[in-house]
């Protein structure tokens, strides 16, 4: 599966709204996508969040043993 990377420059933005709201990064990170996709004809599937969650916590592990 394509999983595409976010700017590193975006990370402390996006956990910091994430924290502000009270909810996981990959939770707001959906919310924001779908907002600004909704007029895409094509619906995500029903175990989207749950893909994208592993997805983001894969990325973050690998991200965090490379420094």
């Amino acid at each position: 599966m394509y999983s595409p990377k976010i700017i590193p420059e975006l990370i402390p933005k996006l956990y910091r709204k994430a924290k502000e709201r009270g909810i996981p990064m990959t939770r707001l990170v959906n919310e924001i996508l779908t907002d600004n996709l909704k007029d895409e004809s094509t619906p995500a599937p029903e175990n989207f969040e749950k893909i994208a969650e592993g997805v983001v916590h894969l990325n973050f592990v690998n991200q965090s043993k490379a420094v």
